[in-house]
């Protein structure tokens, strides 16, 4: 029967339109339009529950949420470097590189020391500091911060870019790692940051260079919690604790 056909097509943000008048509309084609209509919402709306997850009011589901994205992140970086990267590409081109030295120290507890201080360093300036400025997204830039250092210490297990460098050359993508401490460092930073989440004091809105810096209240406060409280501990017990362990290694194997 002749008629008026009118289908509408909106995902979020009015991605996909179409309409057609006064005829049917071709099944191939219509179908293709609700797919990629649906494609479009679901794609965002995973977004939306992977951010959910990275803000959420528990500390636990914050930390399992990105300590899962930094893993992949990390393992997808792990195994191109070594694949793809000329092996000692960051050696001696990163600050704490240059601070580690290339030579280890005198004892173990010099070592320790030495690199308890990079260490927490690293986390105050690096992962907790960034937490006052949140993006768009709304995601603190302490999260975005913890993802480069897990990248670039993928980098470096995959090019054996170490100040002190392993006699058995560029490290493969193993569940061997674990038996490191940087695997443990890099989740204490995950938790620091996802403990500290609540900090955050300013927005950073708009695109470079037009950015503009916006106060930012939380319905909470910004007042952090015993729970995230006790998550930072934790985290700084964590890091020194792998520290200790990083310690042990060069000392006894370059010391």
């Amino acid at each position: 029967m002749a008629g008026v056909w009118l289908t509408r097509c909106t995902c979020k943000n009015d991605l996909s339109t179409w309409t057609v008048k006064n005829s049917p509309p071709d099944r191939g084609v219509f179908i293709e339009k609700i797919i990629n209509c649906h494609g479009k919402i679901n794609f965002f709306q995973e977004i939306e529950n992977v951010k959910s997850l990275l803000l959420h009011d528990h500390l636990i589901v914050r930390f399992l949420a990105l300590l899962v994205l930094v893993a992949a992140l990390f393992l997808l970086a792990w195994t191109f470097s070594y694949l793809f990267l000329p092996e000692a590409i960051l050696r001696g081109r990163t600050s704490a590189a240059i601070l580690a030295g290339e030579t280890a120290a005198s004892s173990f507890y010099m070592e320790w020391l030495r690199i308890v201080i990079i260490n927490l360093s690293v986390c105050l300036l690096t992962v907790i500091a960034p937490n006052l400025l949140r993006g768009d997204t709304g995601l603190p830039f302490g999260y975005y911060t913890v993802c480069v250092q897990a990248i670039m210490y993928a980098v470096t297990l995959g090019t054996n870019s170490f100040s002190l460098p392993l006699p058995d050359g560029p490290i493969a993508p193993t569940f061997a790692v674990l038996a490191r401490s940087g695997p443990y460092e890099i989740s204490a930073y995950i938790l620091a940051a996802t403990a500290t989440a609540s900090i955050s004091r300013w927005t950073l809105r708009g695109r470079w260079p037009r950015q503009t810096v916006e106060h930012w209240e939380p319905d909470r406060g910004h007042r952090m919690s015993r729970v995230e409280w006790a998550g930072l501990v934790l985290a700084g017990v964590l890091l020194v604790t792998a520290n200790a362990w990083e310690a042990f290694q060069i000392i006894t194997r370059f010391g």
